[in-house]
């Protein structure tokens, strides 16, 4: 595994390559309060491919933003570590917060990209008594350890942590290490402002395919193929077997 540092007007972005492939690489972008170790068991010996995985802005071991930012500079972010990385056309795989920079830099520069992978992806815009309950929870961030606890309930299924504690101290150590205006921005960013997706959907001119758990909160859109897996809002840690089954047909749609 060979891992760099990129600098992008986010940070740097710290990223890893798996293996070596003249076809087109698999790019995995993680979600919220996530980092790149999400995707780690779907190894590039799983599908032939070079793999790059990232860790987003002010996550994992990518430095702090320390600024305000948007779903529209993820995109730049990601076309420039492309353009470092000299990479003409890839596959995107990304979760939640990386599924919504997948398709936002897709429907921009199409060229780019052979396919999509949508997993867990937020399509609509947050309203409501959801929106109230975000905008109150950007006051616990200065809690880092109490507000990560609180997340990771609403991201993780219960059954999820009773078999993996070890995901929410993860989440609880990497919240620590953030100011509390970083994780602030990202709750801007990605979720309080950020535009409804499903108009985006129309006139792609990428194939794409969609993933979401039974019991995710994020819903099935009519617009694209979707396949619905087992369990809730982070289906590769919940059924990485159908997710693996899924990265594959990407790769075969990529090709057609």
């Amino acid at each position: 595994m060979e891992n760099k540092q990129i600098t992008t007007h986010l940070g740097n972005i710290s990223i890893s390559i798996d293996g070596a492939s003249e076809d087109e690489p698999l790019v995995f972008l993680h979600g919220m309060f996530m980092d790149k170790t999400l995707w780690e068991k779907f190894g590039n010996k799983l599908t032939g491919r070079k793999h790059i995985y990232l860790d987003m802005p002010a996550h994992g071991s990518s430095s702090n933003v320390e600024h305000k930012w948007s779903l529209d500079d993820c995109v730049d972010m990601l076309m420039t570590v492309l353009d470092e990385l000299n990479i003409e056309r890839c596959i995107v795989i990304g979760h939640s917060w990386g599924s919504m920079t997948g398709l936002r830099a897709a429907h921009k520069y199409p060229s780019r990209f052979s396919a999509l992978g949508l997993f867990n992806m937020p399509f609509k815009r947050i309203t409501g008594l959801s929106r109230v309950g975000f905008k109150f929870q950007k006051l616990l961030c200065i809690f880092p350890k109490f507000y990560a606890k609180q997340a990771a309930k609403s991201l993780y299924s219960q059954d999820l942590l009773q078999k993996r504690p070890e995901l929410l101290e993860k989440m609880q150590n990497n919240l620590s290490v953030r100011p509390p205006k970083e994780i602030r921005h990202t709750l801007d960013a990605v979720i309080l402002n950020a535009n409804e997706a499903i108009d985006l959907l129309y006139d792609l001119k990428v194939t794409a395919l969609a993933v979401v758990g039974e019991e995710d909160y994020c819903t099935a859109p009519a617009e694209v193929e979707t396949l619905i897996v087992p369990g809730g809002h982070v289906s590769p840690y919940e059924a990485p077997v159908e997710i693996l089954s899924a990265i594959k047909k990407v790769i075969t749609v990529s090709m057609s």
